[in-house]
């Protein structure tokens, strides 16, 4: 996809949404979204993530949720700016309120094994974006589009998940099931695998045949042995 000039940025405050603002708030719109705002966002998200943001005409938009085009240019003006509305509520969408309670109550248990915490965080994370791969390819396509939204994911983690996170290594540490590195980067390889895996699954060939449970299987391998032959 090619990329395009992000637009003028007057609405500083829309990375704000970390803290739990609402769409509104990243569109600028004053207040909590009226009905047909929200329809208009769900509408655009869905056909974004199917079509990518130049395929997609707001009269396409406008028929998907039901309203006139015109609706839409009186609630969002641009057609850059309905994109923009939508990159961010997506973003907030898979960490807060429903995909990150998943990864916070994986991280509320007293995990022992390392293994299985891979397992029920990989699992889990397969299980959300199984329910939301439209999602997913917004996201992918907003990262590339704006690297800057990487922020709003770190932001998230360190606010909300950082703390659990320590408490659960550092009892697999004096469990003897992880050594002692660096937590960014264990975060990352982890994420760098899971993530990977869920952009080839849904993204690039979600045609193909996996066999997820295989799939999981052996990264957690991968992940607590390495890529060497075993003795």
């Amino acid at each position: 996809m090619a990329k395009r000039a992000a637009p003028a940025r007057t609405e500083e405050a829309a990375p704000c949404a970390i803290a739990g603002a609402s769409a509104a708030a990243a569109t600028g719109l004053p207040g909590t979204p009226t009905e047909t705002q929200r329809k208009i966002l769900a509408a655009a998200l869905e056909l974004f993530a199917e079509r990518g943001f130049a395929a997609t005409t707001t009269a396409a938009i406008a028929k998907q949720a039901g309203v006139a085009e015109k609706t839409i240019f009186a609630h969002f003006a641009t057609k850059d700016r309905l994109f923009e509305a939508t990159l961010n509520p997506a973003a907030l969408e898979l960490l807060l309120p429903e995909a990150m309670g998943g990864v916070r109550e994986t991280l509320a248990h007293e995990w022992t094994s390392l293994a299985d915490l891979f397992a029920a965080f990989m699992r889990n994370r397969l299980a959300f974006v199984r329910k939301n791969p439209a999602k997913l390819k917004l996201i992918a396509q907003a990262l590339m589009l704006h690297p800057e939204l990487a922020e709003l994911f770190v932001r998230v983690f360190r606010e909300h998940l950082e703390p659990r996170l320590a408490r659960v290594t550092e009892g697999l540490e004096a469990a003897g099931e992880l050594r002692k590195l660096p937590r960014t980067s264990l975060v990352r390889i982890v994420m760098s695998m899971t993530a990977g895996y869920m952009l080839a699954r849904f993204v690039l060939r979600p045609s193909a045949e996996w066999d997820d449970e295989a799939e999981l299987t052996t990264m957690i391998d991968v992940l607590l042995n390495g890529l060497r032959p075993r003795a």
